[in-house]
């Protein structure tokens, strides 16, 4: 019966101990994982039309972005797009999966994962007079 009791109190104590391991990461600190640089690696457009169309981007010398995400909240982009260059910042703010970036008057929404050192973000439009509805899934990879 001692044998029992003891394994029973530190079966207890180990689920206990587990579950405020300083080292795990807790959901409300997942952005933390953001913060630092992202290299461009591609971008999968769906678009919602009367047959959907699927259109892929791949980085290449003509396709290239750098994203960084930095602790005090601000963002900073580096964007060459089919040879057409754009710099500038904005800020980010992440809770649980949701990501928005504000750049000038620009708004994103969406959802990320990083999963491997790969961050994927998820966009998705709603269908308006003049676009279809589309989602966008871009993944950078860690640098």
């Amino acid at each position: 019966m001692k044998i029992f009791k003891s394994t029973t109190i530190i079966i207890i104590s180990t689920f206990l101990i587990a579950q405020q391991n300083p080292f795990r990461h807790k959901e409300k600190y997942n952005h933390l994982d953001l913060i630092g640089s992202w290299t461009f690696e591609s971008m999968t457009t769906i678009t919602k039309a009367q047959r959907e169309e699927i259109k892929i981007v791949y980085k290449d010398n003509r396709n290239i972005e750098t994203l960084l995400f930095n602790n005090s909240g601000s963002i900073n982009y580096n964007v060459l797009n089919d040879g057409i260059e754009k710099k500038g910042d904005g800020i980010w703010y992440a809770e649980q999966s949701n990501l928005t970036i504000i750049v000038d008057s620009d708004t994103t929404y969406g959802t990320y994962n990083i999963e491997d050192e790969i961050l994927t973000i998820i966009t998705s439009t709603k269908e308006t007079d003049e676009n279809y509805e589309y989602n966008t899934i871009i993944k950078y990879k860690a640098d």
